[in-house]
């Protein structure tokens, strides 16, 4: 019996350091981010220091996930509009979100400040028409355009580019891939399917159109991820979609900043895919 008291006393103890060792964690980094952000405050503009590592780096994503765990408190709408104008500066054309949280421990909803796009009912596009006119205007403010001309104009005509940008839903995950396949199966004895099944390459191709249509947007599959979260965990995420996607995690609570997302894309520029090699 009185084994078991402090065999409950030294657990009970033990939980009590790691609660302490997380909150003062917590702190440090709060405390951390509370430097940089003053430091960044002072330093010379963050977008044309993204635009002289664009330059350096040997390869760039078509396509950047961002993953949000469940207990993130700390990525909000404010940093999602950062790092949608840091990929779109530095030339990314394709970025998803997926947001694990519930509507109430902080999920954010991107149809809040982002254009909605015409292609797409679950696409929009960053930034939006109204700010996109407002960059335009400003003196001194500088767009990337198509050709990667300033201005948002060159003398060939192009344009102010936007980023197009997703939301994925929990629902695209496993159970997308159940209904596909459960659509397969009832439909085995058709001409369509029975060709499809001839061919290893066939079927990959049209189970691919499948999940495609039921996601409402067709884009490259992922290169690379960003997770923020404790642990590197995708949650699910598009399991057919990132089977060779590049996964960086960024514990939450850290500050991100421009230096944060060049880093990441220096790692991914120094990554080499060997497929089996």
């Amino acid at each position: 019996m009185m084994m078991q008291i402090v065999c409950l006393l030294i657990g009970r103890l033990l939980l009590i350091c790691v609660a302490a060792y997380e909150l003062l964690q917590q702190l440090w980094l709060r405390l951390h981010a509370l430097a940089r952000r003053s430091y960044d405050y002072w330093q010379c503009d963050q977008h044309e220091f993204l635009r002289r590592a664009k330059h350096e780096l040997e390869k760039l994503p078509q396509h950047l996930v961002l993953v949000i765990a469940p207990d993130d408190c700390y990525v909000d709408a404010t940093l999602l509009k950062l790092i949608f104008g840091y990929a779109q500066i530095v030339g990314i054309p394709y970025l998803s979100v997926y947001d694990t949280r519930t509507p109430r421990h902080g999920y954010v909803e991107l149809s809040r400040f982002c254009q909605l796009s015409e292609k797409s009912d679950r696409g929009y596009l960053w930034p939006p028409k109204q700010l996109k006119e407002q960059s335009l205007q400003l003196n001194g403010c500088k767009a990337v355009a198509a050709n990667g001309t300033a201005n948002g104009y060159a003398s060939n005509g192009a344009h102010y580019v936007q980023l197009q940008v997703y939301q994925i839903g929990s629902s695209d995950g496993h159970a997308l891939i159940a209904d596909v396949c459960r659509e397969l199966y009832e439909n085995r004895t058709t001409t369509q399917v029975q060709e499809m099944l001839k061919q290893r390459q066939s079927l990959t191709d049209g189970i691919n159109g499948m999940l495609n249509k039921r996601l409402g947007f067709a884009v490259p599959e992922p290169e690379l991820g960003i997770v923020f979260s404790r642990q590197t965990c995708t949650y699910g995420l598009l399991p057919w979609h990132v089977r060779f996607t590049e996964f960086h995690t960024h514990r939450s609570g850290r500050y991100f900043d421009a230096k944060t997302f060049a880093k990441v894309l220096y790692k991914y520029a120094r990554c080499e895919q060997r497929w089996g090699k």
